[in-house]
């Protein structure tokens, strides 16, 4: 798993130094006006959705969720919880060092923080990925949520550019931050 860690640490500094030698910012607008060429009344309520899945309140809900099962409290729980906690500084610390301007136009909803990393994306890489790991690892089940932990995290992250208000960059940034401290917290925590 420490080369997985090293391996998503890499590529996230990779997509950094990208954006902040803004080597990718035309193919980043370019891609975020295909995606919103593509709204739809259905796909935009769905999209919605999955961003405010991706808030606060429901990934704190669903991390006690966990806690209420015996099985998955000393563990599980544990793990998820501490690599939400990490997740979530380290990407409002490099919010605030690297300061990159959100999209200004075609906004579905109002965010005001910086854009790079997502924090929707790496909470959700950290915890749907951090779930299937964990619970994996310590529970010896939960292998059959790679495929909906992916596809949850996907949708999450790429609703923000979807709804406007990210770069398709910050979102890799953000999934690769997440899944590194996903891959972190079990090495550490043994």
């Amino acid at each position: 798993m420490l080369w997985l860690a090293v391996g998503s640490l890499i590529i996230f500094f990779l997509i950094l130094i990208l954006v902040q030698g803004k080597k990718i910012q035309l193919a980043d607008i370019s891609f975020s006006r295909k995606v919103i060429a593509q709204r739809q009344d259905g796909l935009t309520r769905m999209f919605l959705f999955f961003t405010k899945l991706g808030k606060a309140l429901p990934t704190i809900f669903l991390c006690l969720l966990l806690v209420l099962f015996t099985r998955t409290r000393e563990t599980v729980a544990l793990n998820v919880g501490i690599t939400i906690m990490l997740t979530t500084g380290l990407t409002y610390i490099i919010k605030r060092i690297f300061k990159r301007e959100r999209p200004r136009e075609n906004r579905l909803v109002e965010e005001q923080d910086h854009s790079f990393p997502s924090g929707h994306a790496s909470t959700a890489a950290a915890f749907y990925m951090g779930l299937f790991l964990n619970g994996y690892l310590y529970a010896g089940e939960f292998w059959w949520l790679v495929i909906p932990a992916l596809i949850i995290s996907f949708l999450i992250g790429f609703s923000r550019v979807y709804l406007g208000i990210h770069y398709f960059t910050d979102i890799l940034g953000g999934w690769f931050l997440g899944l590194a401290i996903v891959f972190l917290v079990p090495l550490l925590m043994n």
